[in-house]
């Protein structure tokens, strides 16, 4: 007779608790959050427009600071009471929706600008290595304006990978590009994160994007008002 083993459940990569934030003192336009994240995970954020999803992301990155509540990456406190490392201490990559590429700096420089810590040559061997996974290193001495909104976006994937995150923000990055780019890029971009084993935070507005990429998907609202006590509760499969 055979035995099934139980199932390995791997521990979550990025783990929130109780997180609360409000601007100028305000009302809470975070509550109560909690949020747990898996290596090679999606997550998609969904929500009403206002309902903090941004900020939750800004919140992650270090871009603003917690009232209330805690953020772990693996071990490591990143945001809690008296606690706030700046983004570059962060193992967190984010994409904007307008990609956020200096308009001055070439393809290359975009990826390198971050790297630091390393010599020149590694710099550039992993510089060429991320614009060759996004297929963008026959482009590395173009500048932004010359590229179309898939290949910018393609860009600004790579120039967040190069720091090799552990979590990766995406922020509705997908939005405006038209749909067969934004299907294309979209699904390599989840690939490259999944093969990596990045825990993604994914904002988006489009419930059918969400239910399409995500492992798990969760209403903002019902997360993080609600103050649910269960990370998963307002998630589903």
């Amino acid at each position: 007779m055979m035995t099934s083993l139980p199932q390995y459940d791997p521990p979550s990569v990025l783990e929130i608790r109780d997180l609360e934030f409000a601007y100028g003192g305000g009302a809470p336009v975070i509550e109560g959050c909690h949020l747990a994240v898996r290596s090679g995970e999606v997550h998609c954020l969904l929500g009403c427009s206002g309902g903090g999803k941004t900020t939750l992301l800004r919140l992650i990155a270090g871009l603003e600071r917690a009232r209330a509540g805690t953020i772990h990456v693996g071990d490591s406190l990143i945001e809690g009471p008296g606690v706030h490392l700046p983004p570059e201490r962060r193992s967190v990559g984010m994409v904007f929706q307008d990609f956020a590429l200096f308009p001055n700096r070439s393809v290359r420089e975009n990826v390198v600008f971050g790297l630091r810590g390393i010599s020149r040559k590694d710099r550039n061997a992993q510089v060429e290595a991320h614009l060759d996974r996004v297929g963008m290193l026959e482009f590395a001495s173009r500048m932004p304006h010359t590229l179309s909104g898939g290949q910018q976006q393609r860009v600004a994937i790579a120039r967040a990978l190069v720091r090799q995150p552990r979590v990766m923000l995406l922020d509705e990055s997908f939005s405006s590009l038209d749909t067969e780019t934004r299907i294309e890029v979209r699904a390599e971009t989840v690939k490259l994160l999944r093969d990596a084993a990045v825990a993604t935070v994914m904002v988006t507005h489009d419930p059918a994007e969400a239910e399409a990429v995500g492992d798990k998907v969760s209403w903002l609202d019902a997360c993080c008002r609600r103050g649910e006590s269960d990370p998963d509760a307002c998630a589903r499969r």
